[in-house]
């Protein structure tokens, strides 16, 4: 019976541990401050960007989220309003940026 118990708090932990897929604004912040780190890395330094909204469209088969983010970047000389699209697995360990 003790083996038992062991067992059914084993098995609660597991289920509850499972990461909770995120939907609506939160699945929409999360994508923009991925995209945001992802910028912050790659971009040329005296560069500002500011990322006005996103579009996506998840796919479940592949995991990955297609996006669409809508930017506008400024430098000292120019100042662009632009659109980057990029694709962020589920677990938005990455951005692979196709525009």
């Amino acid at each position: 019976m003790r083996y038992f118990f062991t067992l059914v708090i084993l098995l609660a932990l597991g289920t509850g541990c499972k990461p909770k897929e995120l939907s609506g604004a939160k699945l929409k912040n999360k994508l923009i401050e991925t995209m945001k780190d992802y910028l912050d890395k790659t971009l040329q330094p005296g560069v500002k960007y500011t990322i006005k909204d996103v579009s996506f469209y998840g796919e479940k088969k592949e995991k990955i989220y297609k996006c669409v983010f809508y930017v506008d970047m400024h430098t000292d000389k120019k100042d662009t309003t632009g659109v980057m699209t990029a694709v962020i697995p589920n677990d938005f360990s990455r951005v692979e940026r196709f525009q």
